[in-house]
């Protein structure tokens, strides 16, 4: 970009907060009591018969407590039904989904529940409580295990033995926690299971057993009180294979640049291992207790985040390079999700106070269920809200390329769909485009990767959330190859230049990108480093034509599109980006004035101007609330100016980039008359879970563009004096996560 120009702060002087009062709604049901509670009361001793019937499996079968489900009808939420659940001293645990959820009460609370809806039954007493419970049912049988689990059991031959974590139910006490893990080790023991390292505890404080088990004794953990879900075991590893390509040991750093400035990027791999010309970037090697992998395929990311596509710096021996790298030499082979996540969250604590970038290009070989958040998908997101960093991960690679015949038939499968951890809703997940057409492949240029997974992700989001360009596979008479062309070319361990393909080496390309964008961002800003950087993505489609229906699928495909560096960065005298960071809870909104230039106004023609809105919050994410993950979410929402003075709603085209609980609120909107003057963005935060007011993090990027191209807006904006440009502050620190 020639004519670069600092982003734009919005001041507090330009803020105005807002006082909101939330409100809820109760509709009353026009339902018989009398018949209702004789339902309700069957359900509850339909439950307690169906406990005592497997009580010998039962690890809690005398601490006091009995588990069970409750529904309520469609249209009501658990979250809403707060007063219901103290009054009758049921406990909800987890929620299975905004109407669903699984809860425990005492055997005495339990008596006295069914006394209650016995007295609700004769009399109506309690209907504002009862009438809202559709019904209650056992929490017990093969509803507990996973889908990929399910699948297994049902094969026409299945294993003799299974790979199994136990999970047992949510935000039970320590001392009945401790009870159930003694006699669920005991009862793995005594069925001719066994234990595989030590229970393991969730951010969330859940605990997790990891067994293998023979395949015939699985309904004994099914009907296990103690036990909320069974999922099989994910490993992750890495893989990548090199051929005698071009040796680039000879290559050396540009001496111009200053090593020590360059920023961090945490490769968590297999290890690095660079020519020696180039180890200064290394930081530090570093392992977590195992032996380490053997470099293969952590020395190709990392080579992807220091140097992007190193062949647009070839065949120059002196190359410049845009990041530092820890190593994180955390993948040995095949790694159980049990022994991963210790290895993640011990590299985080050792190196958040200098590294807030950590790239993970490791997936689980299935893809995601969707309902729950995978085990280390949530613990990601726990670990980015715990110690503000930010996770860049792959979307995961299916081998369907190998069966089918076409792209179209690929994406069509179910088993496309992106492996954990790229359900992680605070991670920026990153897809595969190729970057190049070859004979004998799949995909085209500008067409997703034949390998790449795709969305949506969890509860239907949109994932992948970005795309970078990397390698085709081409396949020719049962033989495979990787062409060779500047998005497949990589440096290996061995020094030399070599192809490969894969999402892991895309998410390098973004994490590097991002690495290149908090550079310039004051205070190292995470979250407003990220808002630039899904701001900016360029759509790899036509904008023009597409439909919400096109559009959804597309951002299935390629998230927001590729990421762009220099827009993310900077403005230029068409194209004024303003920038924001603060926080808000469920009682304020906040009104955030932007100015359209009077230059730009007065235009004429079609389309003349574009503005686009992006907001990025870190809400609370909780693993027990199943589809309702997700804490908060913010709206944003356009109001421009009018001849009268008011301030009037801007309609916006699609609802792609608006979804409610979501992380990230996103839209683009094409002016041909308007007013000149101060428009507004109005922020408004809606909350599911906390029981405080919580402040929740926020960061909003809104830029005003000349179509045209031609006309010096920024000139004209930055002639109010009313926006400092961002290389000229420092944000403040409560405004960080």
């Amino acid at each position: 970009m020639s004519n670069k120009r600092n982003h734009l702060w919005i001041p507090d002087e330009e803020v105005t907060r807002v006082e909101k009062k939330p409100t809820a709604r109760t509709t009353p049901r026009n339902i018989s009591f009398a018949e209702h509670g004789q339902k309700l009361s069957s359900s509850l001793q339909s439950i307690k018969q169906a406990i005592e019937n497997v009580s010998e499996d039962d690890s809690l079968s005398d601490a006091g407590l009995m588990i069970f489900k409750v529904e309520l009808p469609d249209g009501e939420k658990i979250k809403d039904k707060k007063d219901l659940f103290t009054s009758t001293g049921m406990e909800v645990k987890v929620v299975k989904s905004e109407n669903k959820a699984v809860i425990a009460t005492t055997k005495t609370q339990f008596q006295s529940l069914k006394k209650r809806i016995d007295d609700y039954t004769r009399s109506g007493t309690g209907k504002t409580y009862f009438d809202y419970i559709e019904d209650f049912k056992p929490y017990l049988g093969s509803e507990k295990n996973s889908n990929s689990l399910q699948k297994t059991t049902c094969l026409d031959v299945v294993p003799d033995s299974l790979d199994i974590q136990l999970m047992l139910v949510p935000n039970l006490r320590e001392e009945i926690y401790n009870l159930a893990i003694k006699r669920l080790v005991g009862k793995i023991g005594d069925r001719n299971g066994t234990i595989q390292e030590e229970p393991y505890y969730l951010s969330d404080n859940t605990p997790v057993i990891r067994a293998i088990i023979p395949s015939n004794s699985l309904y004994h953990y099914e009907n296990d009180s103690a036990i909320y879900r069974i999922e099989e075991t994910d490993f992750f590893s890495a893989d990548a294979a090199s051929k005698d390509a071009v040796d680039l040991n000879e290559l050396e750093l540009d001496d111009s640049v200053v090593i020590d400035k360059l920023p961090i990027v945490t490769v968590l791999d297999s290890g690095v291992n660079f020519p020696e010309g180039l180890e200064p970037l290394i930081l530090h090697h570093w392992t977590d207790g195992s032996s380490g992998g053997d470099s293969e395929h952590g020395t190709k990311v990392a080579s992807r985040v220091a140097f992007k596509y190193i062949c647009d710096q070839l065949p120059s021996t002196k190359i410049t390079p845009r990041t530092r790298i820890i190593d994180c030499n955390i993948l040995d082979g095949s790694v159980p999700v049990n022994v991963f996540i210790k290895r993640i969250q011990n590299a985080v604590a050792t190196f958040c106070d200098i590294s807030k970038i950590y790239n993970l290009s490791a997936n689980a070989s299935s893809p995601i269920e969707g309902d729950e958040m995978s085990i280390l998908g949530y613990e990601l997101d726990a670990l980015q809200l715990r110690k503000n960093v930010q996770f860049v991960v792959s979307a995961g690679n299916h081998q369907l390329w190998s069966t089918e015949s076409c792209l179209e038939d690929i994406l069509d499968d179910d088993d496309s769909r992106v492996s954990a951890p790229a359900d992680s809703m605070l991670s920026i997940v990153v897809g595969a485009t190729s970057g190049e057409t070859h004979p004998n492949s799949l995909s085209t240029k500008n067409e997703v990767s034949s390998y790449s997974r795709i969305g949506a992700g969890f509860n239907g989001f949109s994932k992948p959330d970005l795309t970078a360009y990397g390698g085709c596979i081409a396949s020719v008479a049962g033989s495979v190859s990787v062409p060779e062309d500047k998005y497949s070319l990589l440096l290996d361990k061995n020094g030399k230049l070599t192809p490969d393909a894969g999402t892991s080496f895309t998410a390098p390309v973004v994490a590097g990108d991002f690495a290149e964008i908090l550079e310039i961002i004051p205070n190292q800003d995470i979250l407003l480093a990220k808002t630039l950087l899904y701001h900016n993505a360029m759509p790899i489609w036509d904008e023009d034509s597409i439909t919400d229906e096109e559009l959804e699928y597309a951002h299935n495909l390629y998230g927001r599109g590729l990421s762009n560096i220099d827009e993310s960065k900077y403005s230029s005298p068409s194209k004024v980006t303003f920038v924001r960071t603060g926080t808000l809870n469920k009682v304020t909104k906040e009104r955030v004035t932007i100015y359209m230039p009077e230059i730009l106004a007065a235009q004429v023609g079609r389309n003349v101007a574009k503005v686009t809105v992006t907001c990025i919050s870190m809400p609370p994410v909780d693993r027990t609330k199943g589809t309702e993950y997700l804490g908060a979410y913010i709206r944003a929402s356009l109001k421009k100016s009018s001849s009268d003075g008011r301030l009037k709603p801007v309609q916006q085209d699609f609802k792609v980039g608006r979804q409610k609980w979501d992380v990230c609120h996103q839209f683009t909107k094409l002016f041909s008359r308007f007013e000149a003057g101060d428009w507004q963005i109005w922020l408004e935060l809606f909350s599911r879970w906390d029981e405080e007011n919580l402040d929740i993090p926020y960061a909003l990027a809104v830029t005003i563009e000349d179509v045209s191209n031609t006309l010096d807006v920024y000139s004209e904006i930055e002639a109010l004096n009313r926006y400092r440009a961002i290389n000229t502050l420092r944000l403040r620190l409560d405004s960080q996560a």
